[in-house]
C-alpha cells in the first residue's frame, strides 16, 4: 500500500511553495512520480483510484456532474509554517485506520466478552423465533393434499400456496406475530384467552428485537451494563429504547424468547391439520417426562 500520509504531506507542501490555490490530478500524479512516491500509470489511474477512494486531503470533483475533473485544493491557509501544521492535522482523517493493531474482534473487543456471547445467543434466538413462525404459518394455511396421490385439479391451489409462503419468508417478527394470530382466530381450534397471551407476548419481544439487531453499542456503564443506542417509531413519534441493558437482561430475554418459539410451536399443533404440523414440527424439543414415540 502507498505511504498515504507521505504523498498527502509532499501534494501539500508542493501547493503551499508553489502558492498554489489547487492542482489538477494530471499534474499532481507527475509530482508523485518524481517524488518517487507514487508511479504515474496510464492517465495518472494509481493517484485517481485514490481520489476515488476518498484517500487525498483537499480533493475535490469539478464541475459535480459527469465529465468533471479531480482537483486537490490547498489545505494552508497562508504562508506562516504554522499553515502547514494545521493542514497535516487536517489530512489525518484522510488516512485509512491501521488494522494491523486493531484487535480482532473489534468493535466487541471493549470489556465483557461473557455480554456479547450472550447479546449473540439472544440475536440467534429471534431468528429461530421468527423461522418458527414462518413454519406455523406453512401448517396452518397448507391446502390438503397427499403427495403421494395429487390430483391434477390440486395442483394449482398448491402453487399459489407455495408462492403465498415464499412471499412472506422475508416479513418481520411484527408482521408473522400479526399474521399467525389471524390465522390462528380463522381456525378456531385456540381459545381467545390464549391467543391473547401469545399476541401479547410476541408483542412486548418486537421492539427488543429491533433494537438487540440494529441498535449500536457504545461500551458499558459503571455497572457493567452495554450502553445501547436505539429508536423505534411509535405513532409516528421516535421512542429512544432504555439505554443500558445488563447481562442479566439479555439472559432473562432469551428465555423469554425460546419460551415463545416454544408455545408457537404447541399452539400450531394443536391448530394446525396434523399433518402438515408434523412435517413442519419435527420434535425440535424434547419435553420432560414425554412418553417414547414409535414409527
Amino acid at each position: 500500500m502507498p505511504d498515504l500520509y507521505a504523498i498527502n504531506l509532499h501534494l501539500q507542501e508542493r501547493l503551499e511553495a508553489d502558492w498554489r490555490k489547487e492542482v489538477d490530478a494530471s499534474r499532481a500524479a507527475h509530482w508523485l512520480q518524481e517524488a518517487g512516491l507514487l508511479p504515474n500509470g496510464r492517465n495518472g489511474s494509481e493517484l485517481r483510484q485514490l481520489l476515488e477512494a476518498g484517500r487525498i486531503a483537499g480533493q475535490q470533483w469539478r464541475p459535480d456532474r459527469d465529465g468533471g475533473l479531480w482537483w486537490i485544493r490547498r489545505l494552508a491557509q497562508s504562508r506562516d509554517i504554522q499553515s502547514i501544521q494545521e493542514a497535516r492535522r487536517r489530512m489525518r482523517s484522510y488516512l485509512p485506520l491501521d488494522r494491523s493493531i486493531m484487535h480482532p474482534d473489534w468493535p466487541l473487543s471493549r470489556d465483557n466478552p461473557a455480554f456479547w456471547e450472550e447479546l449473540g445467543k439472544a440475536v440467534a434466538a429471534f431468528g429461530y423465533l421468527e423461522n418458527t413462525l414462518v413454519s406455523a404459518c406453512y401448517s396452518l394455511t397448507a391446502p390438503p393434499a397427499d403427495p403421494g396421490n395429487m390430483q391434477d385439479e390440486q395442483i394449482p391451489a398448491l402453487l399459489q400456496w407455495y408462492r403465498e409462503v415464499e412471499a412472506f419468508r422475508a416479513d418481520s417478527l411484527h408482521v408473522l406475530a400479526g399474521r399467525f394470530d389471524k390465522l390462528l382466530k380463522k381456525d378456531g381450534r385456540v381459545p381467545h384467552t390464549v391467543r391473547n397471551g401469545l399476541r401479547k407476548q410476541l408483542g412486548e419481544l418486537r421492539h427488543w428485537r429491533n433494537a438487540l439487531c440494529h441498535g449500536a453499542w457504545f461500551g458499558f456503564s459503571g455497572d457493567g451494563a452495554g450502553v445501547l443506542s436505539h429508536y423505534f417509531m411509535e405513532n409516528k413519534q421516535a421512542i429512544r429504547f432504555p439505554p443500558t441493558v445488563a447481562l442479566k437482561d439479555l439472559a432473562e430475554l432469551r428465555a423469554r424468547i425460546v419460551d415463545a418459539t416454544i408455545r408457537v410451536e404447541e399452539t400450531a399443533s394443536v391448530a394446525g391439520s396434523g399433518s402438515a404440523a408434523a412435517t413442519v414440527f419435527r420434535r425440535q424439543f424434547e419435553p420432560r417426562n414425554s412418553p417414547p414415540e414409535f414409527e
